[in-house]
């Protein structure tokens, strides 16, 4: 009878997780971490990956989409910055492999060492600091330098000019500021840069890629690996009451 009641207790429990988890993952029929403005954005398309079978494998022989729902499970939420990254190596990986399928065995990437940047080129491209694919390097700016090892063809990319948002950049700018000095941050202030950067999000995804980009061929370029440890800046406000 102990045994039977201690399995049906086991039972329960699994059941209420599993329903707290369905919960937390489809409030109000919509995953929480995946928002409207994603989801419903004309230009909200995943990007199809080529990848190797196993640690010793060949080619596989079917492809994987990834797209910004990944990319927020990966980064761990769905902020302006990774919606830059998307669109920006998503454009060039579309014009170095032109038949739709990114090879992510075969690119080097240089990224400025921000959270959004490096988590997001790492899952699109597979280049990595390991592996010596992937450059840390603040002159590149918010933007990448893609490179397609088999070919050297290499693009480099950023937002033009005024498309980031001059209020929104300032503000950015004092709440970091206000952390490196030690002074209080209220939730007014992350709630109101927040909703910038939710509107720019919807902005970017709603907008064709050539009015938001500009995108440089580099001729002869070589690539060099560059690392300097950094610290994580998406994290410094966690505590912040809402």
């Amino acid at each position: 009878m102990k045994r039977l009641l201690c399995a049906l207790l086991s039972v329960v429990l699994s059941l209420t997780i599993t329903s707290l988890t369905l919960a937390a993952e489809n409030e109000d029929g919509q995953t929480w971490y995946y928002p409207a403005w994603a989801v419903e954005a004309k230009y909200n398309q995943p990007i199809r990956v080529l990848d190797t079978d196993s640690g010793l494998g060949r080619y596989s022989l079917k492809t994987k989409e990834i797209g910004i729902k990944d990319l927020v499970k990966f980064h761990g939420h769905p902020c302006d910055g990774l919606i830059i990254v998307f669109i920006e190596l998503r454009t060039v990986l579309e014009k170095l492999f032109p038949d739709g399928v990114v090879d992510r065995t075969d690119l080097r990437v240089v990224s400025k060492n921000g959270p959004c940047w490096v988590d997001t080129a790492a899952m699109m491209t597979g280049a990595r600091i390991n592996f010596g694919t992937l450059s840390l390097d603040s002159a590149v700016g918010d933007g990448f330098i893609v490179q397609r090892i088999s070919t050297g063809e290499t693009y480099s990319v950023h937002l033009k000019d005024g498309v980031f948002p001059k209020e929104q950049a300032e503000l950015e700018s004092k709440i970091r500021q206000m952390h490196k000095e030690g002074k209080q941050i209220d939730g007014a202030m992350i709630d109101r840069v927040e909703t910038m950067a939710d509107q720019l999000s919807t902005h970017l995804l709603n907008t064709p890629s050539e009015e938001l980009l500009d995108i440089k061929r580099l001729p002869d370029y070589e690539f060099e690996q560059k690392f300097k440890a950094g610290s994580r800046g998406d994290v410094i406000n966690k505590d912040v009451p809402r």
